[in-house]
């Protein structure tokens, strides 16, 4: 696969997952209450799609900034969502391009993964991107960490979905060698750390029930494969095999031809006031 067709795929993933996710989001951006006319940074945009909804509750007189370390996902951002109120720009997160408190607040969704950078992660310490957030930000600015944190999809196999959880792609970037407070779940600590008050985190969840989308279908077979197509070297073979009849969208036994499919995901969202 050329880099194209690697960007182009990657694109379609962004696009498909965004729909999937975009009622929680939508729901998640609605009760954090961004002020109309602040300004704020998305860090780690990506595409921009995320961002777009960003700056529609900031409204004309707010501005929103995405920044993101890809040059071909800001390409596309700067070309598929032209408004005033928006832009994008290239950075690291580990080294913000911008002044000192110019930001209302930050937002920043499935970026600060800490691992190994080997895997695309953008520090295996968390500390110093925090920092850098907190740098940006006006006194009195709002910081906003999210993360996907856990899922159910494989309803009546939870020994299965249990043993496929504890494979190394599905806690990945997290790795045995990694510091616990590292793990994502103590983004309240990072945040106490880097001098942000009032923190605390707050789980999201988002209910999958059937008839499931055409995109609800695709998002579910992406993520089965994100999570666990790795997963064959660490389970019994019968139980991989399973994994593959319920998950392969080829298999006449998958899971998401029950017409009575449920299932749900989450995503934490950790905050902080910059006092």
């Amino acid at each position: 696969m050329n880099n194209h067709q690697e960007l182009s795929y990657e694109l379609y993933v962004f696009k498909v997952l965004t729909v999937f996710r975009e009622p929680l989001f939508r729901k998640i951006i609605g009760k954090i209450a961004i002020p109309p006319g602040s300004k704020g940074l998305d860090a780690g945009c990506g595409p921009g799609f995320i961002t777009r909804i960003l700056a529609e509750q900031t409204g004309k007189e707010g501005h929103v900034t995405g920044l993101d370390i890809s040059r071909d996902f800001l390409d596309y951002a700067n070309k598929m969502h032209k408004q005033e109120n928006l832009d994008f720009v290239y950075g690291d997160v580990n080294n913000l391009p911008f002044d000192d408190g110019v930001f209302d607040w930050v937002w920043s969704v499935d970026t600060v993964w800490p691992g190994p950078k080997e895997m695309g992660c953008p520090a295996e310490n968390p500390s110093g991107i925090i920092h850098e957030y907190h740098r940006v930000l006006k006194p009195g600015g709002k910081i906003f960490i999210l993360y996907w944190t856990s899922q159910k999809l494989l309803p009546g196999y939870p020994i299965l979905e249990a043993r496929l959880n504890t494979t190394s792609s599905a806690t990945a970037p997290f790795a045995e060698h990694l510091a616990p407070e590292n793990h994502v779940m103590n983004a309240r600590k990072w945040l106490q750390d880097a001098g942000f008050k009032d923190t605390c985190s707050r789980t999201f969840l988002h209910d999958i029930n059937a008839p499931l989308s055409e995109n609800d279908r695709e998002s579910l077979f992406i993520l089965f494969d994100m999570l666990w197509s790795s997963a064959e070297k660490e389970l019994d073979i019968k139980d991989y095999q399973k994994y593959k009849s319920l998950c392969d969208p080829l298999s006449p036994d998958n899971v998401l031809n029950n017409t009575e499919y449920s299932g749900f995901y989450t995503y934490t969202m950790f905050k902080g006031l910059n006092r």
